[in-house]
C-alpha cells in the first residue's frame, strides 16, 4: 500500500469521526496517537479516532451499513437512556466506584416516609384527634338558640283588628302614639306603633348556615368566645387528592418525607443518567455477588493488579487504517498478559448438554472471536477469556471460556479480510449492499430430503 493511500485513509477516517466527536474536554486530546491510555471516559473513547471492533462488526453486516453508520452518518449513533442490564452488571463488576457517573438508582424509601394515601389519612386522623376540640356547628347553634330565648319577644302584628288592638295595648306608653276617639285607632295606625316598638328590640341571631356563618353570628353576641376558638389549630382536611393531602401534612410537619416526591425527583433525572429501579439493582447486585464469589471469575475481576477499560490506539499493519480497542479487563501474571471481556447472556431454557455449543454459537454469531483477535493483536495480549454470566433472575451461573488458538486465528483472518474490504471501499468510494446479485433460491440438504420423502409418497 502506498504512503499516499495510507494518508488518504487516515484523513477520511478522521474527517468522518470528527463530525460526530463532541467538543473535546480540555484534559483529553482531540486526536489520540498510537499508544495505551488509561482512564478514558466512555464518551471520549467512543468519539475518538480509529476503527473499533464494533465498527469492524458493522462492516461484516455490510459495507453499506458501515458507511451509513460511520462515514455518511445517515444512521445516527444514539445513546439510549433505557437500562441495559449488561451495562449495569459491567459497571458493578468492573468499576463499581464509577457507578454514579452513568446510573441513577431509585432511592430507598426511608422508614416512616408517607407512601400511600392511607398513610397520609392515618396521620391526618391522628393529628386531628390530638387537637383541642373545636365547637361544632351544632354546638354553636345551641348557643345561638339559647341567646335568642333570652331576647324580649316581638309584639305580634297578625290577626284581626281586635287582636292587633290587644297587642297595641301591651306596648309601653311611649309607643302608644294614637290619640283621640276610637276612629283614630285604625289597624294601620296601631301596626305602625307596634312596628316602631319592635324595631327597638334586639334582633335574634341567625341559627342556620355553615359553621363559619354560625361563628359570625356567635361573634355578634360573644366575640371573646369566637376569638378563643380562632386560636385553636384548625383540623386538617381528610378529603381531596393525594397531592392536596401531602400539602396538608406538610403544613404541620414540614420535615415529613414523601415517597412520591422522592420518586418524582429521581424520575426527573436532572443528570440525564440511566435510571435503575431498586428491583433491577437487586438483580444486578446478585449477579455481581455471583461473579465475585466464583472461583475463577472472582480472581480475575478482583485481582489487585487488574486494569479495567484501558484504551489502545494503533495503526492496522496491512491497511494503514487507524484502529482502537478497549478490553474490559487485563492482567499481567508472570509476564503473561491476560485479557477478558464480561458478557451477560440469557440462556435459562438451554439444556446443560447443549450449553457449550450454544456459547460457541454466541461467540461466532456476535463476532466475539474477531474482537478478541483484534484486542490481542493491538493490546499485545497473550491469552483471552470471556466471562459469561447468565442474567435471568435467580439463575446466575457463570462460564469462563478461553479463546483457543484456532478461534483467535479465525477471528484474525476475518478481521484482516474485513479491514481490507473497508480499505478498498475508502479507496473506491463504493460501499456494496449485503446482496448485490440476483439469485435463484435452492433447497438445502434438509429440504431436499423432505422433497425426496414426499416424492416417494406421491
Amino acid at each position: 500500500m502506498t504512503i499516499l493511500r495510507i494518508k488518504t485513509h487516515q484523513k477520511l477516517i478522521r474527517s468522518s469521526q470528527r463530525r460526530i466527536r463532541p467538543k473535546p474536554v480540555a484534559e483529553y486530546p482531540a486526536y489520540f496517537e498510537p499508544g495505551r491510555y488509561e482512564g478514558l471516559p466512555n464518551n471520549v473513547y467512543h468519539a475518538a479516532n480509529g476503527i473499533s471492533s464494533t465498527q469492524v462488526k458493522d462492516a461484516r453486516v455490510s459495507l453499506m451499513y458501515f458507511n451509513a453508520r460511520h462515514v455518511a452518518k445517515t444512521i445516527p449513533r444514539e445513546g439510549s437512556k433505557v437500562l441495559d442490564m449488561g451495562n449495569l452488571v459491567h459497571a458493578l463488576a468492573l468499576q463499581p466506584e464509577n457507578l454514579d457517573e452513568e446510573f441513577s438508582v431509585e432511592p430507598v424509601i426511608p422508614e416512616g416516609a408517607f407512601t400511600t394515601a392511607a398513610t397520609l389519612r392515618a396521620f391526618i386522623d391522628e393529628y386531628n384527634a390530638s387537637l383541642p376540640a373545636q365547637l361544632s356547628a351544632d354546638d354553636i347553634k345551641v348557643l345561638l338558640e339559647e341567646y335568642n330565648t333570652t331576647l324580649p319577644a316581638q309584639v305580634p302584628m297578625g290577626g284581626d283588628k281586635d287582636a292587633i288592638g290587644l297587642a297595641y295595648l301591651e306596648l309601653p306608653a311611649e309607643f302608644k302614639r294614637i290619640v283621640g276617639d276610637d276612629k283614630n285607632f285604625t289597624v294601620s295606625a296601631m301596626k305602625a306603633c307596634i312596628k316602631e316598638y319592635n324595631a327597638t328590640l334586639p334582633v335574634p341571631v341567625k341559627i342556620s348556615g355553615s359553621r363559619d356563618a354560625l361563628l359570625e353570628q356567635l361573634a355578634i353576641i360573644n366575640p371573646d368566645m369566637v376569638a378563643q376558638e380562632a386560636q385553636k389549630p384548625a383540623p386538617l382536611k381528610v378529603s381531596g387528592t393525594k397531592a392536596e393531602m401531602i400539602q396538608a401534612v406538610k403544613s404541620v410537619k414540614p420535615d415529613a418525607v414523601f415517597a412520591d416526591e422522592l420518586l418524582d425527583a429521581w424520575r426527573e433525572n436532572p443528570g440525564d443518567k440511566i435510571l435503575v429501579t431498586q428491583q433491577q439493582m437487586q438483580t444486578a447486585l446478585a449477579i455481581q455477588k455471583a461473579l465475585h464469589e466464583h472461583p475463577t471469575a472472582g480472581k480475575l475481576l478482583l485481582h489487585p493488579d487488574r486494569a479495567v477499560e484501558t484504551s489502545y490506539f494503533g495503526i492496522d499493519e496491512e491497511t494503514g487504517l487507524e484502529i482502537r480497542v478497549r478490553p474490559d479487563l487485563e492482567i499481567d501474571i508472570d509476564a503473561v498478559r491476560i485479557g477478558a471481556d464480561l458478557k451477560t447472556i440469557s440462556m435459562w431454557n438451554v439444556k446443560q448438554s447443549g450449553l457449550r455449543a450454544r456459547l460457541h454459537r454466541e461467540i461466532i454469531d456476535r463476532d466475539y472471536h474477531l474482537s478478541a483477535a483484534m484486542y490481542m493483536n493491538t493490546a499485545a495480549l497473550d491469552q483471552f477469556f470471556w466471562i459469561f454470566v447468565n442474567k435471568d433472575e435467580g439463575y446466575h451461573w457463570i462460564a469462563i471460556v478461553e479463546a483457543s488458538e484456532e478461534l483467535i486465528e479465525l477471528g484474525m483472518l476475518e478481521y484482516r479480510q474485513t479491514m481490507n474490504r473497508i480499505a478498498n471501499a475508502f479507496d473506491t468510494g463504493v460501499w456494496p449492499a449485503p446482496i448485490t446479485e440476483d439469485y435463484t433460491d435452492e433447497l438445502n440438504d434438509f429440504d431436499l430430503r423432505r422433497l425426496e420423502a414426499l416424492r416417494t409418497q406421491a
